[in-house]
């Protein structure tokens, strides 16, 4: 997985995934929308044959960016690991 920062504001982020699809995009945005700081959050594949996702997020004014994102990511990898656990409980 690659990073790339497209766009940066104090407000908005535009990252281009390179390596991820609509399964990364889709959690980040649902995840993103969830947070009460969030304003905007979406994500788009500009060429199918790209293999490429870019994320936008918009912050709600006075919030921090990197903050927010850090607990959108920091409850995505819970959520992640909790899934873990209870499938590897079902297949002892």
């Amino acid at each position: 997985m690659e990073v790339r920062v497209v766009s940066k504001t104090d407000r908005e982020l535009v990252l281009e995934i390179v390596g991820e699809d609509h399964t990364l995009g889709n959690m980040l945005m649902k995840e993103a929308l969830k947070h009460p700081n969030v304003e905007y959050a979406a994500y788009r594949i500009p060429h199918p044959l790209r293999n490429i996702m870019e994320f936008t997020i918009i912050v709600k004014e006075g919030a921090s960016l990197s903050n927010v994102l850090a607990e959108i990511i920091s409850k995505l990898k819970s959520e992640v690991s909790k899934f873990k656990k209870l499938i590897e409980e079902v297949l002892e």
